[in-house]
């Protein structure tokens, strides 16, 4: 911890007091864009076969990381 002048500094490094961080990927939003493209999707004979899709699904997500958030007494 430093004093310079009025503000204080707390340096803190992720990993203090061994708290292990907990990642969870949130859906926040799903929909159907409607456009027409091809895809290529693998036959049984491991050959490739186009198709015409009509839509695309779109997902939006975060990445949402937990830790430890105990307020540092100074």
């Amino acid at each position: 911890m430093e004093i310079l002048g009025e503000y204080v500094s707390i340096s803190v490094s992720c990993g203090v007091h061994s708290v292990d961080t907990k990642s969870e990927i949130v859906k926040i939003l799903h929909f159907k864009q409607f456009y027409k493209h091809y895809v290529f999707v693998e036959d049984g004979e491991g050959g490739r076969k186009k198709l015409l899709k009509n839509y695309i699904d779109v997902n939006v997500c975060i990445d949402m990381v937990c830790g430890d958030t105990k307020n540092y007494e100074i």
